[in-house]
């Protein structure tokens, strides 16, 4: 990545960051998620449980995505943020309201040795830069994540400030079942995809959080499946929104 582009990138997340906090901060509040930079949190109630697939798209030989209805997209969320209260936690841990603004269910799987040096999945690690500090991702798995499956792997805030990554041992390795969920910041962790063994999958739900006025979010979620992850996000603040 050129130098013009990290400056352009880092410029845009301090702003979008100052904006966030002069609109949405409820509070400054220090908890183990903003420390760390990561939580794993249990769930009382599965909320993947019995979901039917529409379809399953090939983004590369190694990644697909599958494609949930909206009817099932609106449970999820209920299950996750509302019985669950998730939001409350959020919330609580964080001093913000979220809108969920992208949402992806996707199933990787092992890659050759040969081009494991390929950025095929989000396999090296990185930080999500076209983000604010505040942005958080969440990951539940959709079936049992063990070493087998390829768990993501996450530094936390102090040793993501270090530059060779390669020599430190993650902080997490994020396993477990539908109960398990993880709450992190990509723009403030490095992390990186887990590669699973041979013959093995990683199959897991990724949320995309940005700070609101209000818990909500993007009317457009069903549609978004199909596209890529949306970056530079501050810019949902103008896209119509579905309160929880």
């Amino acid at each position: 990545m050129n130098l013009i582009k990290l400056i352009i990138l880092k410029i845009y997340s301090i702003i979008s960051t100052l904006i966030e906090n002069f609109l949405f901060k409820k509070n400054s509040n220090t908890s183990y998620l903003k420390k760390e930079g990561f939580l794993k949190v249990k769930l009382n109630e599965e909320v993947l449980k019995k979901i039917q697939l529409e379809k399953k798209i090939f983004r590369n030989k190694y990644f697909k995505i599958l494609i949930m209805d909206e009817s099932q997209i609106q449970k999820i969320l209920k299950k996750i943020f509302v019985i669950n209260k998730i939001s409350d936690e959020i919330t609580k841990n964080t001093g913000f309201n979220y809108k969920i603004s992208y949402l992806i269910l996707y199933e990787t799987s092992s890659i050759p040795q040969d081009i494991r040096n390929q950025e095929i999945y989000a396999n090296h690690w990185h930080f999500d830069k076209p983000y604010s500090r505040n942005t958080i991702k969440m990951i539940i798995p959709f079936d049992k994540i063990n070493q087998n499956s390829g768990a993501m792997q996450i530094l936390n805030i102090e040793n993501s400030k270090k530059l060779k990554f390669d020599k430190l041992t993650p902080d997490l390795k994020f396993t477990g079942d539908q109960n398990d969920l993880l709450i992190f910041y990509p723009n403030l962790c490095a992390h990186k995809a887990g590669i699973p063994e041979k013959n093995f999958s990683r199959k897991q739900l990724m949320l995309q959080l940005n700070p609101s006025n209000k818990w909500c979010y993007s009317k457009f979620l069903y549609n978004k499946q199909y596209n890529i992850e949306p970056k530079f996000p501050l810019k949902n603040l103008f896209e119509s929104s579905i309160l929880l």
